[in-house]
């Protein structure tokens, strides 16, 4: 995770000998290509470090970059299957009998795309750049999210049966969640299984405090279970 810090400065000035330090044209001719190579070669070198090389400020442009490089699309769409039934009523007649009750889901028949935010599809390149690149052990996976989320934001748990298990206690969107498991971007060796727990999302239910039975968690909560 460590990015050296190259030097594109460009001293041109050393080619003025002291023997010429007091010719005016010469000294200015220098100075002006001095002032030539600040500007064209030095900022340009470190602007493109920033914009495209280093995936913790890449711009949109090197974000795009880096898809190609890592073979992930810019443009991420669902996994939904087209052909997966939408919960509702029957469409032929005889209408409004119960057909597709329990044989469909609450999910739409296309598949819209996962729009993330700049920083989020920082986030998601440099898993995909972990995933790829290493050899995903727990304690490099650990240090590896901490350096992205900080103190208890995300960490991983040996199930030491072949399964691992990511505790998710950052504020992390529904589409960047998405994104990373439906791209198989959570860093896991080989043939080991990923169980998921997110501390901050409210289960679909009633409230577990009493009065027990009120409808407190209701619109609050969501369909996704614990792991």
């Amino acid at each position: 995770m460590r990015i050296q810090n190259p030097d594109f400065s460009v001293n041109v000035t050393p080619a003025l000998l002291w023997q010429r330090n007091t010719a005016a044209r010469l000294t200015s001719l220098i100075n002006s290509k001095q002032a030539w190579y600040d500007l064209y070669q030095t900022q340009f070198w470190e602007d493109w470090v920033t914009n495209v090389f280093n995936l913790q400020t890449a711009n949109d442009f090197g974000l795009s970059v880096w898809c190609i490089i890592l073979q992930i699309p810019y443009f991420i769409s669902s996994t939904t299957p087209s052909t997966a039934p939408t919960w509702g009523f029957n469409e032929t007649p005889p209408i409004n009998t119960f057909v597709n009750f329990n044989n469909g889901n609450f999910i739409p028949d296309y598949s819209p795309q996962y729009v993330l935010t700049t920083e989020e599809q920082r986030i998601a390149l440099q898993f995909a750049f972990f995933r790829t690149y290493t050899r995903c052990a727990i304690p490099e996976i650990n240090a590896f999210l901490f350096f992205i989320f900080g103190a208890n934001g995300m960490w991983a748990l040996d199930g030491l049966n072949m399964s691992m298990t990511y505790v998710i206690n950052a504020p992390i969107s529904d589409n960047l969640f998405n994104v990373l498991r439906d791209f198989d971007l959570f860093p896991r060796p080989a043939g080991v299984k990923l169980y998921f727990i997110e501390t901050n999302n409210t289960l679909f239910g009633f409230n577990e405090t009493p009065p027990i039975n009120t409808f407190v968690n209701f619109n609050n909560g969501s369909f996704k279970p614990e792991f």
